[in-house]
């Protein structure tokens, strides 16, 4: 069989190859790098979904070519990444049902309900009802919430209302803003009593923190830990830009953009600190314990394979496809995440894909494994 040729294509293709493979190298290396030491891997962190289609493309081209000798390189890279790959694009999709197949599973959702408004709407009846009739359909035994809002009183006393949609008698309520009667922050509802909780500060943050209680779960206890780390904090024109921007820049363009960058750099840094913040708490518990929330970054990132390291991600063990859970303009991705202890077993895994929010809830179902005594 004669040898195919090397075409002015295939040169073409070795040049995106290499530059692609050096991408998804520094995007798995994002994992690694603290972004207080050196922030630019972050950004390629941020684009690894991206840039893994565009492996996925180059691999697609080498195999069709049979140019072994491009092929076994990117099988190599696909063996070293292996773990921020699966984490970013699930395989082994288990969706579950909306009643749970074993009464003894646990329930976990995490939801940032973005106030129980739509996205750069005001909190309405109309849409509190929706939110309602979401959560009581799916029935999670525990809820951590993230930009959770209530008023002290009248109909969009959240608390009281939810306790009763969702039946979870317990409940944790941190607020991290107040005015007036309206209270916003981070909230645990659990249908197991709560028997301790706290409050995880961190350092310089307007509105981020974490929250945990501590669960009786039958002869068990459970700890659950809500996060809300810091987002990048895009305003509105920012998005814009986003929408219109174009590949010949001008200056009207560049300045924007260096902006975005700026404000990038500085979210992945303050992310940094809350994780290291995070994972000395999460060092000192003995306990089996749970950890929710909006991380607000990719899954190849520093911040969510730091703390998700030596964990259960439920994404990674019953997610399927890419795994979206952002529902505004950017970074439109997976930024919601749950984990846990390998105390527990992820059993299904479901993101809910209600326009309500500007995140869609995120549910799992775990089991204790069996061997705990």
């Amino acid at each position: 069989m004669r040898k195919r040729k090397f075409t002015f294509f295939d040169g073409f293709m070795t040049v995106i190859t290499v530059g692609i493979a050096l991408a998804v190298l520094f995007g798995i290396w994002a994992g690694k790098v603290d972004p207080l030491e050196n922030p630019y891997y972050a950004f390629f962190g941020l684009a690894f979904p991206f840039l893994l289609v565009g492996y996925l493309v180059v691999f697609i081209y080498w195999i069709s070519r049979k140019k072994w000798f491009f092929i076994l390189p990117l099988l190599i890279i696909l063996g070293y990444g292996y773990v921020p790959m699966q984490d970013s694009f699930g395989f082994w999709g288990e969706q579950g049902e909306a009643q749970k197949s074993d009464p003894a599973h646990l329930r976990v959702m995490t939801y940032n309900v973005h106030g129980f408004s739509a996205y750069g709407e005001k909190i309405s009846e109309e849409t509190l009802k929706q939110f309602f009739s979401l959560l009581q359909t799916n029935q999670p035994d525990i809820v951590c919430f993230q930009e959770y809002y209530t008023r002290n009183e009248g109909t969009y006393d959240t608390l009281d209302s939810l306790k009763a949609v969702l039946n979870t008698p317990y409940v944790y309520f941190e607020p991290t803003m107040s005015s007036g009667r309206h209270l916003s922050g981070l909230a645990i509802f659990s249908k197991f009593p709560i028997i301790n909780t706290g409050i995880i500060e961190f350092y310089k943050s307007r509105g981020n923190s974490s929250i945990y209680a501590d669960l009786k779960v039958d002869d068990k206890i459970l700890r659950v830990y809500n996060v809300h780390l810091q987002s990048i904090s895009f305003n509105r024109e920012d998005y814009d830009y986003i929408d219109q921007v174009s590949v010949d820049m001008d200056q009207a363009q560049i300045d924007p953009a260096k902006r975005i960058l700026r404000m990038l750099k500085i979210a992945f840094e303050k992310r940094s600190k809350q994780v290291a913040v995070m994972k000395a708490h999460m060092r000192e518990s003995n306990i089996p314990y749970i950890i929710a929330g909006d991380f607000n970054d990719t899954p190849a990132s520093y911040a969510v394979q730091q703390l998700t390291d030596s964990l259960n991600n439920a994404f990674e063990k019953k997610g399927w496809g890419l795994g979206r859970t952002y529902n505004g303009k950017f970074p439109n991705f997976q930024i919601d995440y749950i984990a846990s202890t390998t105390d527990l077993e992820v059993q299904n895994y479901l993101i809910i894909k209600e326009k309500l929010s500007d995140h869609f809830p995120v549910r799992a179902d775990f089991s204790w494994k069996s061997d705990l005594k």
